[in-house]
């Protein structure tokens, strides 16, 4: 499970092969949760984070959101993918 970036006491995570659609799985302070790389949405209906943090996970997104759809390819092909620069 590489760390693609780490923020304000965020991690943000992929998984090598993880099922669609394209998502990620940020851990803040214990509360786990995935977000949809395309929507900024939960999956599934995760726990939200608390607002703030939701907030700098999505400005975080919205800038890199081709990095991390390229991040999400390289993991769906067992390739390690680039760090990304925290927000």
């Amino acid at each position: 499970m590489p760390t693609i970036s780490h923020f304000g006491g965020i991690a943000i995570h992929l998984y090598y092969n993880d099922h669609d659609p394209p998502h990620f799985h940020v851990n803040y302070s214990g509360l786990l949760t995935r977000i949809e790389i395309d929507t900024g949405e939960y999956v599934n209906d995760d726990s939200p984070l608390p607002r703030g943090k939701e907030k700098e996970v999505l400005k975080w997104l919205d800038i890199h959101k081709d990095d991390m759809m390229k991040a999400w390819n390289d993991c769906r092909h067992n390739q390690v993918p680039d760090k990304i620069p925290p927000l």
